[in-house]
């Protein structure tokens, strides 16, 4: 009988390790997907960019043979550094044509594109394949290679390239907040 109560506690104590084991691995597991993306096994790390951040620029005079004086962006360190990177983050979906999508740091009634904003306050996507059907004022999170421009005046100054979408919501406006906006 000995010999039989040993057996089933070392199949207890086995048993107890291989759960702790396992609880261990999905709380790492999920703490590292906040931080970044498991892709092929192998985990990105992913800079979160806010709207302030990227306001943090100044912007030059500079004479264009077309457009005559256009005034570029000077980006700061900070956001120099974030060149060429995988970013995440939060805007609204805009429309620009039946195609082609930017993210905004204001809705669609107070976008770049109505002159309520500057460039700094959009970013051109370029999806990752198709991201399906998307609705105007989405807010969304977006992940994707961030690109700067301080030079083409007819492109995005921020853009997004292999752009993923981590989650996104719909905003619901009420008769009150339509009447007094």
């Amino acid at each position: 009988m000995n010999f039989v109560h040993a057996k089933n506690c070392r199949r207890k104590a086995l048993m107890l390790k291989l759960i702790v084991t396992c609880i261990l691995l999905v709380s790492i597991t999920s703490t590292s997907s906040a931080c970044g993306i498991k892709v092929n096994s192998i985990l990105l790390k992913i800079d979160t960019v806010t709207w302030p951040m990227l306001n943090n620029l100044e912007y030059k005079e500079k004479e264009h043979k077309e457009y005559g004086t256009v005034y570029l962006p000077e980006f700061s360190k900070e956001i120099k550094n974030l060149a060429n990177k995988r970013i995440q983050i939060r805007g609204y979906l805009v429309p620009v044509d039946k195609t082609t999508w930017a993210l905004s740091k204001n809705t669609y009634a107070a976008c770049f594109f109505c002159g309520k904003a500057g460039p700094e306050t959009v970013i051109g996507l370029t999806f990752n394949g198709d991201p399906g059907k998307l609705k105007m004022d989405a807010n969304a999170v977006v992940t994707g290679k961030f690109i700067l421009n301080g030079t083409n005046v007819d492109d995005w100054m921020y853009s997004l390239v292999d752009v993923e979408i981590v989650s996104i919501k719909m905003i619901h406006w009420s008769i009150f907040q339509l009447i007094f906006i």
